[in-house]
Formats: C-alpha cells, sequence, structure tokens
C-alpha cells in the first residue's frame, strides 16, 4: 500500500511538472533560474530567493514571482534592487507572462529578440536600467494585447520602432530619457487606444507631427528636453482635448503659441520654456481653467500678460521669467486663489506689485527680480505663512521693510538687494528657523543691527552698502552655520566682536569701508575653514595676529588702510599675500625693516630678520667647528 502511495505522488508530481513546463522542455522554475544567473553581475546579489526546489510550484513563491492555477508564471517584477547584469534570451520562455516589469535594476546589453514569444504581455516595464542599442520592434508583432510599454531612462538608439502601430490597445507608450534619433513616425497616429505618450529627452528631429492631433484619447503628451525639433507648435493639438499634460520644454520650438490651446479644458500643466517662441501670450489660454501649472520661461514673448487670464482660477504656478514682457503686473494677480508660485523675473514689467499679493494664504515662491518694478512691498506676502522665497532684487522698491517678514518662520531665502528701501531691518529676520540666504546689499537701510540672533539655518548674510551703524552685535557668534557674511560699506563702529571665532563654517568675511576700531580678534585663527578676510579701510590698531599664518585655507587677506603697527609676519600663510593687503598703515613695517621695533613680549615672536640672523649664524659656527 505504501509502494502504491509513493507511485501515485510520484505519478501526480510529473503531471504537475508538466503543466508548469515552458517550450523547449524548461519548466519556468529552470527560466527563472536562467534569469537569475543572468541578471545578477559579478559584483551584485539579490534574488536570494530565488533557489532550486523539486516542488513544482516551489518558484510561484519567489519574491516578484506571480503565477496562474498551473504555476506558470504570469507577473514577474524585478525592481530596485541593483542587479548589473543582462537580460537572457530564455525570458521569451515565459509565454504566459502578462506582466514583465524589471525597473531601476541597472541592467544592460540588448533586449532579446526572443521576447517575440511573450503574446500575452499587457505591462512591459524596463525603465531606468542602461539597455542598449536598437530597441527590437519585431519583439512586437506579436504583442497584440499590450497595454503598457515603458522603456524610459535607458540607452537605446536608433528610430523609434514603427511596429508600435499595429497595438490597438496600448495605452502608455514611454521611450523618453534615450539617445532615439530621427522623426517621429507617421504610423504613431494610429494608436488610437494612447492615453500616454512620452517621447522626451531624446535626439528626434524635424516637426513636431501635426498627425499626433488625431489621438483623441491622449492624456499626457512630452515631447521636450534634447529633441531637436524644428517649426512650431501644431495648432492641430488644440484638439486633443483630453489631454491633461502638455510638455514640450526645451525642443528648439519657434514661432507664436497657438490659439487653439485655449481649447483644452481638462490641461493641467502647460510647460513650453527654453525654446524660442515669439508674439503675444495669448489671451485664448484662459480658457485652460483647469490649469494649475505654466510655464512660459526662456522665450521671446513680447506684449503683457492678458487680462483674461483673471479666469484661471485653479492655477498655482506663473512661470514667465526671461521673456520681453512689459506692463504692469495685473492686479487680478493677487486674488488668484490658488496661487503659489509667481516667477517673472528678467522682463520689463513696470509699476507696483499688486497690494493684495498673499493673501490668498497659498503663496510660497515670489521672483520678480530684475524689472523696473517701484513702490513699497505688499504687506501680506507670508499671510499664510507658506512663503519660502521672497526675490525682489534689481527693481525700485522704496519703503521699509514689514516687521511681519520677521514673523514669518517659513522663509528659507530673502534676496532683495539693489533697490531703494529703507528703514531699519526687521530684527525677527535674524532669528529665522530655516531661512538660510538673506541679501539686502544696495539698499538704504539704517539704523543698528539687533542684539538678538539666533538663525541657525542661516549660511549667507549679506548687508553691504548700506547705512548700517551701531556696533556688530556679539551675538553674531549664534551663526553657527554662517558660511558668508558681508557687512562692507556701511557706518559701523566698535570692535569686531571675538565671537565671531564661534562662527565656524565661514567662509568669506567682509567688513571693509566702516569705522571699526579695535585690534583683529586673536581667535579669528578658528575659523579653519575661511578663504577671504577684508577688513580694510576702517580705523583698527594693534598687530596683526600671528595665529593667522596657520590659516591654510586663507587665500585672500586685506587689513589695507587702517591704523595697524608692528611688523607683518612673514611665516606661514603670510607668504602668499603680497604688499597690497598691507598698504595704508603708516605705523606697519615690512618683515625686513631692521629699524621696526620687535613685536611685544606678549606675542613671544622676534623680528624675521633676526630670526633669520640667528640662523645664519648657528650655522656658520657649526661649519667652523666642523673644520
Amino acid at each position: 500500500m505504501r509502494s502504491f502511495y509513493s507511485y501515485l505522488l510520484l505519478y501526480i508530481s510529473m503531471i504537475l511538472l508538466l503543466f508548469c513546463t515552458s517550450t523547449k522542455g524548461y519548466s519556468d522554475l529552470e527560466v527563472l533560474l536562467k534569469l537569475k544567473s543572468s541578471m545578477i553581475g559579478p559584483k551584485a546579489s539579490g534574488l536570494d530567493d530565488w533557489e532550486f526546489s523539486s516542488s513544482p510550484s516551489a518558484h510561484c513563491h519567489f519574491s516578484g514571482v506571480k503565477c496562474d492555477e498551473d504555476h506558470r508564471v504570469v507577473a514577474l517584477n524585478v525592481s530596485f534592487t541593483p542587479l548589473y547584469g543582462t537580460l537572457s534570451p530564455e525570458i521569451g520562455l515565459l509565454n504566459k507572462l502578462v506582466n514583465l516589469t524589471i525597473s531601476k535594476v541597472e541592467l544592460t546589453g540588448n533586449i532579446p529578440t526572443d521576447m517575440r514569444n511573450l503574446t500575452s504581455l499587457k505591462t512591459f516595464n524596463i525603465s531606468n536600467n542602461f539597455f542598449r542599442g536598437s530597441f527590437p520592434g519585431e519583439i512586437l508583432t506579436g504583442m497584440t494585447q499590450l497595454e503598457i510599454l515603458d522603456a524610459y531612462n535607458n540607452n537605446f538608439t536608433g528610430l523609434l520602432p514603427v511596429e508600435l502601430a499595429n497595438l490597438k490597445h496600448l495605452k502608455h507608450l514611454s521611450f523618453g530619457g534615450n539617445y532615439f534619433t530621427g522623426e517621429v513616425p507617421d504610423k504613431y497616429s494610429d494608436i488610437q487606444s494612447l492615453e500616454f505618450l512620452g517621447l522626451n529627452a531624446n535626439d528626434l528631429t524635424g516637426k513636431i507631427p501635426a498627425f499626433l492631433g488625431r489621438l483623441k484619447n491622449l492624456k499626457s503628451l512630452f515631447l521636450g528636453y534634447s529633441n531637436a525639433f524644428h517649426g512650431g507648435i501644431p495648432p492641430e493639438f488644440g484638439s486633443l482635448t483630453q489631454l491633461k499634460s502638455l510638455d514640450m520644454a526645451s525642443c528648439n520650438l519657434t514661432g507664436e503659441v497657438p490659439e487653439s490651446l485655449g481649447n483644452l479644458k481638462r490641461l493641467r500643466t502647460l510647460f513650453l520654456q527654453q525654446n524660442s517662441l515669439t508674439g503675444r501670450i495669448p489671451s485664448q489660454l484662459a480658457g485652460l481653467t483647469s490649469l494649475k501649472d505654466l510655464d512660459l520661461s526662456l522665450n521671446e514673448l513680447t506684449g503683457e500678460i492678458p487680462e483674461s487670464f483673471s479666469a484661471l482660477q485653479n492655477i498655482s504656478m506663473i512661470i514667465l521669467f526671461k521673456n520681453k514682457l512689459h506692463g504692469s503686473i495685473p492686479s487680478y494677480v493677487g486674488d488668484l486663489p490658488q496661487l503659489a508660485v509667481l516667477k517673472l523675473w528678467e522682463n520689463n514689467f513696470t509699476g507696483e506689485l499688486p497690494e493684495n499679493l498673499g493673501r490668498n494664504g497659498k503663496l510660497c515662491n515670489l521672483d520678480v527680480s530684475s524689472n523696473y518694478l517701484t513702490g513699497s512691498i505688499p504687506l501680506d506676502l507670508c499671510k499664510g505663512g507658506t512663503l519660502q522665497e521672497l526675490i525682489l532684487m534689481d527693481n525700485f522698491f522704496f519703503g521699509p521693510l514689514s516687521e511681519k517678514l520677521g514673523n514669518c518662520k517659513s522663509l528659507t531665502k530673502i534676496r532683495i538687494k539693489k533697490n531703494n528701501l529703507n528703514g531699519t531691518i526687521p530684527a525677527g529676520i535674524f532669528n529665522l528657523p530655516s531661512l538660510s540666504f538673506v541679501e539686502l546689499d544696495d539698499n538704504f537701510f539704517a539704523g543698528e543691527l539687533p542684539p538678538r540672533m539666533s538663525g541657525d539655518s542661516l549660511e549667507m548674510l549679506k548687508i553691504s552698502n548700506n547705512l548700517i551703524s551701531g556696533e556688530i552685535p556679539p551675538a553674531i557668534g549664534n551663526l553657527r552655520s554662517l558660511q558668508v557674511l558681508e557687512l562692507a560699506r556701511n557706518k559701523l563702529s566698535g570692535e569686531i566682536p571675538p565671537s565671531i571665532s564661534r562662527c565656524t563654517s565661514l567662509t568669506s568675511i567682509d567688513f571693509s569701508q566702516n569705522s571699526l576700531s579695535g585690534e583683529i580678534p586673536k581667535g579669528i585663527n578658528k575659523l579653519e575653514h575661511l578663504s577671504n578676510l577684508n577688513v580694510s579701510r576702517n580705523r583698527l590698531t594693534g598687530e596683526i595676529p600671528a595665529e593667522i599664518e596657520n590659516m591654510t585655507s586663507l587665500a585672500t587677506l586685506d587689513v589695507s588702510d587702517n591704523n595697524l603697527i608692528g611688523r607683518v609676519p612673514c611665516a606661514g600663510q603670510f607668504l602668499f599675500f603680497d604688499d597690497s593687503s598691507f598698504s595704508g598703515n603708516p605705523n606697519l613695517c615690512p618683515p625686513n625693516d631692521s629699524h621696526c621695533p620687535a613685536r611685544g613680549s606678549s606675542h613671544g615672536h622676534a623680528p624675521c630678520f633676526a630670526a633669520s640672523k640667528l640662523i645664519i649664524t648657528t650655522i656658520m659656527l657649526i661649519i667652523l667647528e666642523g673644520n
């Protein structure tokens, strides 16, 4: 009886093994093990649970593997584990595969033509690898059920495969991020099922094909970045009424923006930046009532921002910088309820910023630098506590900064140099927790720096060429992340606080053209990363700290035009500074001036010439004794 059951069990096992065997006599288990062997490179590991087993269904429990009721592999998902190998031809033996996803595992080599046997495939995703060579179009002829083909970010070359035109169920096609050349095949207009088409970041040429306007189900179209099309945007794209994303940035476009794009009522993203588009912004784009993100920057657009854009009630990002736009910034911009990002820099805008800008409580990034704007800075820019970047430099703004900015804890960057702003700098700015960059140069700010400073994130503080008076507060030493400190050309007095030595991340200090007095702090040598120190044109006294000779990172030193005394040190880093670094100090002696008084005993240094003389004398005595 026991023998009978043993034979029965063996018989059943053989039957099951027969069911889960692919063509050419290989079982799916054997195919997977061959795939593992090829996909794992010499220096990689992974797929550790893919091991041989006598169980006919063991492979169905491998990570990333799914089987049907007959133990045939129907899904293979191996992603996000660097394997560094290749895809072996045996992949074509898994002829029941419906889903093949091998993404971001750094495979290389060519795509095996044996994949033409995968006639049940619906999802084919090999994105973010290093596959190379031509994409073998012949493998697609039998994949009549294919819905997703994602080969994004590989190293494919040659022409785009025309065989795709026969795939009547294809919804998602991504060939972006490769090196395909030539033109977009006309036959692509036959893939009426397409909802996503990504051909961006290749080396495609020719005109952007107008026939793509016949893909009525298309929701996302990406054609930009690195492609070098000639001509303009086809007006036929206005027929893509299902479109939600249109990205044709940086692909050599010329001509005007078609008015017909205003028909795309479902469009949420329109990216046309970094081309050579000319003409006015069509007022018809106000018909894009679902639009959230608009980027027309880095073109040659002229005219004004259309008044009709007040209808864009869902828009959150308007980017128009580096064009030739003029006129005022429409007042309705401040009323756009979702507006978070407004970047209009390097145009010819005039007038004032809308008074209500920021009152929607959503504003997080405002950059209108390098225009001809005037007036005061709106008071409610940070009403919602979301403002991160405030960049208004190189305009004609006047008046004081609102104290509200000092309470805007979301701020990371303030750049408002080269304006006509005045009043005192809000004290709270120096205590904001996330603020890393403050640039207030070339204004008319007056008053004193606040006695309290605690901005842990502050890396750059530039307030040069203003009317700041009083002393540099000792609290400056609390700014431990500070890398650049520029307070030049103000009316600062008093001494340089020794606490500056606590700012150990500093790489550049400029205190020039003030009325600072006292000595250069002895602890300055603690600033081990300092490469530039400029304290010229002040009223500093005392000797140059000899400790500076050990500051090997210091590339530029300027202590000229002060009242320093004593001898210029001549060792270490001082060997790299020329005379101009020390000029304009009447009582400062060059290193080899024999009439210069020796340094005080507290410094423990003899004059350089005396030290040299002693060394020479010692050497001569040794030579004489040797003779």
